[in-house]
């Protein structure tokens, strides 16, 4: 099942090793009948989640826990609070007017970082998922063709090769054919299930386009400073207490 928890999708990278047992095994049978196909398939596996991923993985946790404009909307906040007890006249209400603007820029910003969270961290995901069916595959490739060398009384790499009748040779590369076969045709099918899901996510891809073009900026302060800086502008409120 696919997780949008990039922390949790980070742990279960680290825990997939690539099988070099099972890619000797099929790469032994390729060599022997020439599947040059094949062999290129496992040096694209053996690579595939080779460094952008984790890259990927990492920046989309950086993000899950970066906070640092919802707080700096809540020191605004607090500051606007605070000044709301003792103090009104143009000069406060030109700061209030401000600070909520600020506010509001901070937090579309916020929510344009956990947009961007959830993104990265779900086509990471779905890679992760189709190379995790992608290692079954070929270990299952391996498995079926370890099956044939005993049916087929046949010791790779030996010395001694059990002499085959012309039928059972034959018998015996249409077998590993078959086997090669059906690991293409899952590894196909499972990179373009990978393709369709992550082409689905072409509207979040957009999305993320428009966050680049208009991600919120803090509002200029503008004429606001002269207003606010003079003191003669703030007024202290009636029974407040001045300090």
């Amino acid at each position: 099942m696919t997780t949008s928890d990039p922390g949790q999708a980070a742990a279960e990278l680290t825990t997939m090793t690539y099988p070099e047992a099972a890619d000797a095994k099929i790469r032994e049978y390729a060599d022997l009948i020439g599947a040059h196909g094949i062999i290129g398939l496992l040096d694209k596996l053996r690579v595939f989640v080779a460094g952008n991923l984790e890259k990927a993985l990492r920046l989309a946790e950086a993000f899950a826990r970066e906070s640092k404009l919802k707080d700096a909307a809540d020191i605004v906040n607090d500051t606007k609070l605070s000044l709301t007890a003792a103090w009104h006249g143009d000069a406060f209400d030109q700061y209030s007017m401000y600070s909520g603007m600020a506010v509001d820029s901070l937090n579309k910003g916020q929510v344009s970082i956990t947009t961007l969270t959830k993104t990265v961290s779900t086509v990471a995901t779905t890679v992760i998922d189709t190379y995790k069916n992608l290692l079954l595959a070929l270990g299952n490739c391996a498995a079926n063709l370890a099956q044939l060398s005993g049916k087929f009384a046949i010791v790779l790499g030996s010395v001694v090769v059990p002499p085959l009748a012309v039928l059972s040779a034959k018998d015996f590369v249409d077998a590993i054919n078959s086997a090669f076969e059906k690991f293409w045709r899952d590894c196909n099918t499972l990179l373009a299930s990978m393709i369709t899901n992550i082409g689905a996510l072409v509207g979040s891809g957009l999305e993320l386009t428009a966050i680049e073009t208009t991600f919120p900026k803090i509002p200029d302060v503008g004429t606001s400073a002269e207003v606010v800086g003079e003191p003669r502008r703030w007024r202290i409120k009636p029974g407040a207490d001045p300090s």
